[in-house]
């Protein structure tokens, strides 16, 4: 059978599967996922593979939808594999998120998918892509705009998950279910003219086939496949770069302007995708438009000015560097107690204090470790709160006679500006009296009359909860 012969000349070609592998098999009970699952079963044994069928419900056709978990339902218990399946709102979802249909299906689809795996420990995620769908993937992002990254198309081989007819045409499929008397589901959605997948589908590629191209098919998938392989290079030599001028933490990346405007465009563009992707925003990777904005930004120069790339994604520059944040929500302030230890998940800090005699204090009470402060007892009054700052903070610093705006002081440390915001404040009664990592209050330092000094010692443990 010359469709099994080019399944498993894939699955070696591209190393999808080992002996023993626990795979997933996505199957919504249309033809492509069908075949696939037919086809997986029939080398199960000569690849000692565990098979789990797993279908969503999106709950968009109503009973239609419902026939088409009971079909895979019966359809896995006829080939005697576990199945799984799970039902989700997605009308409710995407309104909620403020998606399209298409991608709020796709999300809860590959996100239960990816918790099923986790699960189950699973080893693999089949997926029943094929070449048209391929095809038709390059030909809709060419449409939207997209640089050569998006015309790569789908991965063949990404992580978990495998697309083991990604090479192999629609009509070699359909060919497949004749031969071997096979049913499956039509998916009446795919009709629909209002989605661009289906008019592409419908409409442009038979055009194009027709009128241009006899094998547009091969055409398509060839480009993504030379693509692929470029954009496979590409990325070892941007990593590379990247690693010369980024500073990357969990939620933040600073980039050093003057070693990325070094760089040809070319590169400079292939960086801020990577950034986008480290980020976990991978929507972004592809989208030309928003790296020439940040381009843009960037090239301005100005310390300040600041995009927000999505609603939790901030791109600032500041000092010299281009700095990208995940955005923290507001955070409440939390009460403290001295002396005594004291932590906070909410801020990711640990503060260890203790109340010394003025003239038992066998240390400095200026210390140059910006984490500990000495602070005159008895000036201080409860309520001890730990905040973020707030608009119109004010504080005397150390060594000044009259006070200071937060933000000015900030501004003239040349702290990044989406820094000042995460930046820690302890108050005592209203009144500052240390800014954690950078100064205490004037009028609360150690003098020769004071008594009792309380001594803080502060350590991060862990990022800011969400």
């Amino acid at each position: 059978m010359e469709i099994l012969r080019k399944f498993e000349q894939t699955i070696k070609r591209f190393n999808m599967l080992q002996r023993g592998d626990k795979i997933i098999v996505a199957c919504s009970g249309g033809p492509d996922s069908v075949a696939l699952l037919h086809l997986l079963n029939q080398i199960k044994e000569k690849y000692d593979l565990k098979l789990i069928v797993a279908h969503v419900n999106h709950e968009l056709r109503g009973n239609e939808s419902d026939e088409d978990e009971r079909f895979v339902k019966r359809l896995a218990r006829k080939l005697k594999l576990n199945f799984h399946t799970r039902s989700f709102d997605v009308v409710r979802i995407a309104r909620k998120k403020k998606l399209s249909i298409e991608e709020a299906a796709r999300e809860v689809r590959y996100q239960y998918l990816d918790k099923l795996a986790q699960r189950l420990k699973a080893t693999k995620i089949a997926l029943g892509h094929n070449a048209d769908d391929q095809a038709e993937t390059v030909l809709m992002r060419l449409i939207r705009g997209t640089g050569a990254l998006g015309l790569t198309g789908m991965s063949i081989v990404r992580g978990k998950i495998i697309r083991p007819l990604l090479q192999i045409k629609r009509e070699e499929i359909e060919e497949f279910f004749k031969e071997q008397n096979l049913d499956f589901r039509i998916d009446s959605s795919n009709l629909r003219q209002d989605y661009l997948r289906n008019r592409i589908r419908l409409e442009l590629l038979p055009h194009l086939k027709r009128n241009y191209n006899p094998k547009i098919i091969d055409t398509l998938n060839r480009t993504a496949s030379i693509l692929s392989a470029q954009e496979d290079y590409l990325m070892k030599k941007t990593l590379k770069e990247f690693g010369k001028i980024a500073k990357a933490q969990k939620e933040k990346i600073s980039l050093d302007l003057a070693k990325l405007f070094n760089y040809d465009i070319f590169l400079q563009r292939e960086i801020l995708r990577l950034v986008f992707e480290r980020l976990g925003e991978s929507e972004f990777k592809g989208s030309f438009a928003l790296v020439e904005l940040v381009l843009n930004l960037a090239q301005q120069r100005k310390a300040g000015r600041r995009i927000f790339l999505k609603k939790d994604v901030l791109a600032e520059v500041s000092a010299g560097h281009l700095n990208f944040y995940k955005v923290k929500k507001e955070e409440k302030d939390q009460s403290l107690v001295f002396p005594g230890a004291a932590e906070s998940e909410r801020f990711g800090i640990r503060l260890d204090s203790e109340i010394v005699k003025r003239k038992n204090l066998k240390e400095k009470p200026y210390s140059k470790d910006e984490m500990t402060a000495f602070l005159s007892w008895d000036k201080l009054k409860p309520p001890f709160i730990l905040r973020n700052p707030r608009t119109g903070d004010q504080f005397r610093p150390l060594g000044m006679k009259g006070t200071k705006s937060l933000k000015d002081f900030l501004t003239d440390l040349k702290v990044p500006r989406y820094e000042k915001e995460r930046v820690l404040v302890l108050t005592s009664n209203d009144w500052i009296v240390w800014v954690l990592g950078y100064r205490i209050a004037d009028q609360f330092k150690v003098q020769k009359n004071t008594k009792e000094v309380l001594k803080i010692k502060a350590e991060l443990t862990a990022p800011p909860k969400e």
